[in-house]
């Protein structure tokens, strides 16, 4: 792994940040606070800069990440003050991205996003070489930068094209399993909450589960049993991440509008996260929702990881969320499954509802028994 030292806000927590960089590559060999990310010319104060520089350097890392949004011209100033190379939060996931990129398709979108962080960082170069300051991009002069600039943006071009061959592909798709009869049903949620556990545990799949962010990163569908002999179509779809920027969603839109078609939208959530964690992940899940025009009376929450946390746990969290309906599962042991089937049906409209009373005391009794729990 590549060492790097870690640059966070001062009253941020580093957990997510550690996550992103171990996802990526890196190993974070020392974390810095500073009093925030994404200020003065450097991204962070030059004083505090300065003090960050040297200790990566001490510290033997060949890269700096700084947790938060830089400007382009923040990052090229960083980068030839400390002379090592910097990233973003924007630049990490994609290095994320590129690592878990599987399929034709996953790679296509990773380069769109990867040209679209690029462009503002080539304009800046361009800038920068006309200004004398530096050579251009590998010592090129302002010509070959400028030609490189327009050869990206044919790029970008040319990829949507195939995204959108995909798209149609996937329509005809989708309109076929529609002829079968049978549901559609998409799995969401923000990134390492468990959705391919799920998927794995309903479908009897064997899809990779690392505990690292966007192992999934191309829809994947699937024949499940609901039980009363009803059968379903299951995607897995992309993970969610807070703070992503849209052109990431825009590149991977594509793939997401599985959840836009879907009959039934099981919305995942870590119930083992810190209350004030999950909901800033609930909070973008919810937001990537509303965006794809999901409407909310097909999204079932679905609370996973009750093994770790236990009913009352589950049933806490989903207090301090503001969620009054949801099932509480784990995927990984299999518990509460029964009733998540169950409650998929009755969005389905393929089993009538109980009343609001019976299916918050069924619901209560198999939290007890199996792990699921109807909120108040």
């Amino acid at each position: 792994m590549r060492r790097a030292l870690l640059v966070v806000g001062r009253e941020e927590d580093p957990s997510e940040a550690i996550e992103l960089a171990e996802s990526a590559g890196y190993e974070v060999v020392e974390i810095e606070r500073a009093r925030r990310v994404g200020e003065g010319r450097l991204g962070i104060s030059s004083g505090k800069a300065e003090e960050v520089f040297e200790r990566a350097r001490e510290a033997g890392a060949e890269a700096i990440i700084m947790y938060g949004s830089l400007s382009s011209s923040q990052a090229f100033n960083a980068m030839k003050e400390s002379g090592l190379s910097i990233l973003d939060r924007d630049k990490l996931v994609l290095e994320i991205f590129a690592r878990n990129a599987r399929t034709p398709e996953a790679k296509l979108q990773v380069k769109l996003a990867e040209l679209t962080y690029e462009l503002p960082r080539l304009k800046e170069l361009i800038r920068r070489v006309r200004m004398g300051e530096q050579p251009g991009l590998y010592g090129y002069g302002e010509y070959e930068v400028e030609k490189y600039y327009d050869h990206i943006r044919r790029m970008r071009v040319r990829i949507l094209e195939e995204l959108e061959r995909y798209r149609r592909h996937r329509e005809v798709q989708r309109q076929g399993r529609r002829r079968w009869g049978m549901p559609l049903i998409s799995l969401a949620g923000h990134t390492g909450a468990g959705k391919t556990t799920l998927f794995n545990a309903l479908s009897n799949e064997r899809r990779p589960v690392t505990g690292r962010a966007f192992t999934t990163l191309t829809t994947t569908t699937r024949t499940i049993w609901l039980g009363d002999g009803r059968r379903a179509l299951l995607t897995d779809t992309v993970g969610f991440l807070s703070g992503l920027p849209h052109y990431m969603i825009e590149a991977f839109h594509s793939t997401l509008e599985e959840l836009s078609y879907a009959d039934a939208v099981l919305l995942v959530i870590d119930a083992s996260d810190d209350p004030e964690i999950a909901a800033r992940k609930y909070s973008t899940s919810i937001e990537i929702l509303q965006e794809l025009s999901v409407e909310q009376r097909r999204v079932l929450h679905v609370l996973n990881k009750v093994d770790v946390v236990g009913a009352g746990g589950a049933a806490g969290l989903a207090e301090e969320l503001g969620i009054g309906d949801y099932v509480a599962i784990s995927a990984r042991e299999g518990l509460g499954l029964e009733e998540l089937r169950r409650r998929i049906r009755g969005i389905l409209g393929l089993e009538a509802e109980l009343p609001a009373g019976a299916r918050a005391s069924r619901a209560a009794g198999g939290a007890r028994g199996r792990g699921s729990r109807a909120g108040p």
